[in-house]
């Protein structure tokens, strides 16, 4: 697991951005879906993105999906977003993704992971969880949702130890703000929902260009 970490680490210093996309309703019973999300991928390659994460669905179809994701764009850093459960990790073992990620800290959910070698980041939102991910051996920390804990909060997760902690700020991320966020308090962001359509605004296009 310390490989992945590291070599997520290298990729996220060149572009401390990941956009993420929830599969919408119904998406595996409607093939014009499938398609629209293809086409949504390829023009966030255009723009310039190159960290995408796929939200997990429980259809069995899904693993096929991600796989062809892969194989289709394999200049993007391919993750996966919301492994929560045993079901969700066990359907992305065969996937050989470079990174997944939690909404929240489940230590049996993380401990699984690390036993195969599966990098599922933990999301955190309170200092306890913190510390017991530390323990488990992640130098990268997901705070969430960082929108309502605020950079105070990633000020005092730094404070708590001595480690170098990479800290990916998920939830109410706005492209507007950015530029200030990962000046000021955190290593990268995740973008989504604020993200109309996923599609960059005139501001994350500027920020695109910048970087």
């Amino acid at each position: 697991m310390e490989v992945k970490q590291n070599n997520l680490i290298k990729r996220l210093k060149i572009q401390p951005l990941i956009v993420v996309i929830r599969l919408e309703h119904q998406f595996f019973n409607v093939s014009q879906k499938r398609e629209n999300l293809l086409l949504k991928i390829e023009k966030l390659s255009n723009y310039g993105i190159k960290n995408i994460e796929i939200g997990w669905d429980s259809n069995p179809e899904w693993i096929n999906l991600i796989l062809e994701i892969k194989n289709k764009f394999k200049s993007i850093n391919i993750g996966v977003a919301s492994i929560t459960s045993k079901q969700s990790l066990d359907s992305i073992l065969s996937l050989d993704l470079n990174y997944s990620m939690s909404s929240v800290f489940n230590k049996d959910i993380h401990l699984e992971a690390i036993k195969y070698n599966q990098l599922v980041i933990p999301g955190i939102s309170n200092f306890e969880n913190f510390k017991e991910a530390i323990n488990l051996g992640y130098k990268i920390i997901k705070v969430f949702p960082a929108s309502k804990l605020g950079i105070n909060f990633v000020d005092n997760l730094r404070e708590l130890t001595k480690k170098d902690i990479f800290f990916i700020g998920a939830g109410g991320i706005k492209s507007k703000n950015i530029k200030e966020l990962l000046t000021n308090s955190y290593d990268a962001l995740i973008i989504g929902r604020e993200l109309r359509n996923q599609i960059p605004d005139k501001y994350l296009k500027m920020w695109l260009i910048d970087n």
